[in-house]
This record gives structure tokens, sequence and C-alpha cells, in this order.
């Protein structure tokens, strides 16, 4: 592992932050590439293929692996309860329903239909299958963010499928922890001890605890924001740092009693975001989500970038290719075609189809396969996971503006054809 000229590093990393941010999503709506994807390329810049100035191998090097892991463990916990602060007051209560399906039957399905790829196109053994299916299932709030906030997203998208992606991919990264624990509980265990230790871990105590300190924790922050809120000799709270607190706060505290720091962000963060006074919510929103959105999500797919293992994806040749492909086209999009009735947001087929394609995959299945590396030892799960993320990164980050103007085209379309209009 070797990181030459640190400062060099950081210069370049923070400085293209600061032109992003300075050229306000320009880059998205003019040049039709996403922020997540011009990272990345940066990323790739400053590695080993570019400057050189980054030799970080997670594959092989347990430091290297590290980093990466809580560098987007962190990235996860503040997009998360970015995610959970965008969602309006009241929303997770009155569409529990299709949430319940799009992170249950959808959930499920898209594990299934990402190990079925894998075992198609790598034939790799089951439970190796598995696993990548468990890292890539979860959409990714990181690469979600780009295309649900912005002007662009404003104009083209229905406001209730803005909020289900938004709802989705904060919640479905946490609850992906079960998915990826069965499998290597399975490795180590017969079925019988597997099967107890992932009801009474995993879901119990692991899933559970999150659950609960999440719920007390954002209840406490809530409650002082608003006893202070309504003192009058009290100075207006931020809230990009009072979410900020509480983000990292929660995760690190919900990590000391072995719970899943990740699903414990998003549930204080929506907690919260029931306490914040309705009339301040819009503006306050857009703050946080620019502010948490280019400073704290970005760096991870700059890492990315910098640690891509391009030798083994060499190495896959055309089995690499057709899982990529695979994953891309059959790992979400049908699991949301079949379910869009069930689901209010994607009754019409186009916002079944936009919902499907975009469920990128990124900083969840980077953390999830260094995890699952870190409990197995299994050395072939970097590669393949991440090139599912490179080619989620790539494809939704040249897709993003241009499929996203084509659905709000044929909104328009399909609301001036309605009857009595």
């Amino acid at each position: 592992m070797m990181i030459a000229e640190p400062w060099l590093l950081v210069f370049c990393a923070f400085g293209l932050l600061v032109a992003l941010g300075t050229t306000s999503g320009l880059l998205n709506t003019r040049l039709s590439v996403s922020e997540p994807l011009a990272c990345a390329l940066a990323g790739i810049a400053l590695g080993p293929v570019g400057l050189g100035l980054v030799h970080l191998d997670p594959g092989t090097s347990e430091q290297a692996a590290t980093i990466l892991r809580e560098a987007a463990r962190v990235a996860l916990a503040l997009a998360v309860t970015a995610a959970a602060i965008r969602l309006p007051q009241g929303w997770l209560s009155a569409h529990w329903r299709g949430l319940a399906v799009a992170l249950g039957p959808g959930m499920l399905g898209m594990w299934l239909a990402s190990t079925a790829v894998t075992s198609l196109t790598l034939g790799l053994p089951v439970v190796t299958c598995f696993l990548i299916g468990a890292a890539v299932a979860p959409t990714d709030p990181v690469l979600s963010a780009p295309i649900l906030n912005g002007r662009l997203a404003r104009w083209a998208m229905p406001r209730e499928l803005i909020n289900a992606l938004n709802a989705e991919s904060g919640m479905n990264d946490g609850l992906a922890l079960p998915l990826v624990m069965l499998p290597i509980l399975l490795l180590g265990h017969g079925p019988e001890d597997a099967g107890l230790e992932w009801v009474v871990h995993v879901l119990l105590w692991e899933v559970g605890c999150a659950a609960t300190v999440g719920v007390v924790v954002g209840w406490l922050v809530r409650s002082g924001l608003l006893w202070a809120e309504a003192r009058p000799d009290a100075d207006r709270a931020s809230l990009v740092t009072v979410a900020l607190a509480l983000s990292l706060a929660t995760l690190a505290g919900v990590r000391l009693l072995g719970g899943d720091g990740i699903l414990a962000a998003f549930v204080a963060g929506a907690v919260l975001n029931s306490g914040i006074p309705s009339e301040e919510i819009a503006e306050r929103q857009e703050r946080f989500n620019e502010a948490f959105g280019r400073f704290f999500d970005l760096p991870v797919m700059i890492l990315f970038g910098a640690v891509i293992p391009w030798q083994d994806w060499a190495g896959l040749g055309w089995r690499g290719i057709a899982f990529a492909v695979g994953i891309l086209l059959l790992r979400r999009l049908p699991v949301w075609l079949m379910l869009r009735r069930f689901m209010p947001w994607t009754r019409a087929r186009p916002e079944a189809l936009f919902g499907g394609w975009f469920g990128p995959i990124g900083a969840a299945a980077l953390f999830y396969a260094m995890e699952i590396q870190d409990r197995t030892g299994l050395q072939t799960i970097w590669p393949v996971v991440s090139l599912a993320v490179g080619a989620s990164i790539l494809a939704h980050g040249i897709t993003g503006t241009v499929f996203t103007r084509m659905f709000g085209h044929w909104q328009r379309r399909a609301f001036q054809a309605e009857p009595g209009e």
C-alpha cells in the first residue's frame, strides 16, 4: 500500500469538489455526466494507471481494505441520513405499504436475480454467488443523489417517485445486512445453527438494535432541537451541523454495540426530520443536500476510482462483460416491472422502467464487499463486486441526465393527453 505526496492528493481531490460546488450542477445538466462519475474518473487519474499518487489494493492488503470499508461506511451513514432528511414529514408512515413491497419482495428479487446472473456468467460456487448477489442488491444513496436532486429532477420526476427512490436507497443499505450475513453464516455453521444465529444475532440484535437506537437518539435530538428553537434567546440551529453530528454519533454508538450503524443513521435522520418546522424544511433541505452530497459522499467515489483492480477485471474476460451487462439489465429492472402494481409510484410502465433502471450500485456494495472479504477471506469478492460498481457508475453516470429528460417529456405528454386537461 502506498500514497505518494499526500498533500498533492488532498489538493487534487478537494480541488475537484470545489469545482463541482462552484459550477452548481452544470456538469450534470449540460454535459450529461454525473458528479460521481467525474469523481471516479478523477480517482482513476490519481491511481496507478494515471499519476500514480495512490497504490491501494483492497483485494490483498488488509489495511487498504479497512480504509475502503470505513470510508464507505461513513459515506453511507451520511448519505442515508441525507436521504431521510429529504423526505417530507409523514411520508414514511403514509407510504409504508408500497415501501414494504420495495424493501421486501423487491430486495429479495434483486438478491436472487443478481445471484443468478453471477452464477450463469462467472460459474462461481453457489454460496459465493449468493454473497455477491447480496453485496450488489442494495441501491446506493451516494449515486442516487444526483439523479434525485436539482432543477432537472424537480422538473422531470413526480415528487412521489423521488421520495420513494430516496427512501428505498436510504433504507435498503442497512437492510441488506441480513442477506449478506446468511450465506456467511452458512459457510461456517450447519443450517440449523446458521439459521438460529441469523435470527437471534443478525435480525433481533443487529437490525433490532439499530432501529431502536436510531429511534431513541433521533427523538432525543429532535426534542432538544424543538426545545431550543422555542426559546426566544436561542440562535437558530444549523441542520447541517446537527444532522452531521447525529449521523456520525449514531453510527459510532451502534457500532460499539455491535449493531447495524447504517440503518440506525437512517432511522435517526427520519425521526429528526419529523421535528423540523414545516415552513423551514425546503430551505434547510436544499443547504443540507448540497453540503452532504458534495463534501462528504463524493470523496468515496474518488477513492474507488483510485483502487480499481484493472488486472483482475481483465482476467475475467468476456465473462466479466457478460456479468456487468447482466447485472445492469436483470438485477432490478424486471423486479420493478413485476411489482409495479403494488407500488403507487410505479403504476405506469414508464415510471417502473425509470425507477427500475435507476437503482445504482455504489458505496453500499463496496462496504459489503470488504465486510464479506474480512469475514470469509474470499479473494473473488472484490474483483467481481467492484466490476459491478464500476459498470453502474459508468452506465448511470452517462444516462442519468438523458433518461431523466426523456422521462420528463413523457410525463408532460401523458399529462396533456388526460381527458379534461
